[in-house]
């Protein structure tokens, strides 16, 4: 199992935006926060940049994200926003030598691309998570601070059981991988396909409707994605309301539980909401099952 390194006062973090941009009000928000945190914040002029899509070029993005990776002078990379964009990188990533050591490395939503390899690939475990204090409540951007600053070794999550399977009074023993729903389908046969195998893999999502989540669900399932899998945790959900205002997000998932033969579980608190709680991946990972539920990650 892996294990985070901490940050301590005067450490150099740096702030790179390998997907889409967020404003410059928000940049510099993350950046106050972090200083805040008595860490020497490092925010490349050139971060953003024209681009169709992304917050600068793909070679900008990917020279951006190499250099943080690869300074020896900092402490961690820190993701400004997801969007899209970051799987357009991996192709150049796959090229270079992996860093003597690990750092930490912070990011979600399109960030999935990332998380994934640099686990798979490298070896390194991630935070799944964000800094944006303008969109996550106070107490997710506290419970990240906590683990960055090696305030707290573990955090722990209350969920419920989604199937027959999780309230099997068992405990289960691994390191969690996974992200967001649509990242993971688009891993499928690429040279960062989502290795599951053993593992607890979390899902999370916003802004689909229960159509697509069921039919990125089902791809998974016969990519084999789900084969030998220890569980799966659901994260969040946001939006993905119907045209008349309904949603079948819930039911969409709840069909889904029923049929899987590992256990599948609900934590609230992680994902895109405004509570938007940091998770662990590659670190020691404890699920408690039964009548009572507990994720336990520990850095």
């Amino acid at each position: 199992m892996l294990t985070l390194p901490r940050l301590t006062a005067g450490d150099q973090v740096e702030i790179i935006a390998p997907a889409s941009r967020c404003t410059e009000e928000q940049l510099i928000a993350i950046r106050d926060m972090l200083q805040a945190w008595q860490l020497d914040c490092i925010v490349n002029n050139n971060i953003f940049g024209p681009d169709l899509l992304c917050a600068h070029s793909d070679q900008n993005r990917f020279d951006s994200l190499k250099n943080a990776l690869c300074n020896p002078k900092n402490k961690a990379v820190i993701c400004a926003r997801g969007g899209y964009g970051s799987m357009r990188l991996i192709p150049e990533l796959a090229k270079i030598v992996p860093p003597s050591s690990n750092k930490l490395f912070i990011g979600m939503s399109d960030i999935t691309a990332l998380n994934i390899f640099l686990q798979q690939q490298w070896q390194w475990p991630v935070i799944h998570g964000a800094l944006a204090a303008d969109k996550y409540s106070p107490e997710s951007i506290a419970a990240l601070k906590s683990i960055l600053l090696g305030e707290k070794n573990y955090l722990r999550y209350h969920g419920e059981a989604y199937n027959l399977a999780a309230e099997n009074p068992i405990s289960i023993e691994s390191t969690i991988t996974g992200g967001n729903l649509s990242l993971l389908q688009t891993s499928v046969g690429t040279i960062w396909h989502i290795n599951s195998q053993n593992k607890i893999l979390f899902i999370e999502e916003v802004s689909e409707r229960g159509y697509r989540i069921d039919r990125m669900l089902e791809h998974l399932r016969q990519a084999g994605v789900f084969d030998n899998i220890a569980a799966i945790v659901l994260g969040d959900f946001i939006g993905g309301e119907e045209p008349n205002g309904s949603s079948l997000v819930k039911p969409v998932l709840q069909r889904f539980a029923a049929t899987c033969p590992f256990p599948v579980i609900k934590v609230h608190g992680i994902g895109h909401d405004r509570d938007n709680h940091p998770l662990l991946m590659g670190t020691t990972a404890k699920l408690s099952l039964g009548n009572t539920i507990q994720l336990t990650c520990f850095s």
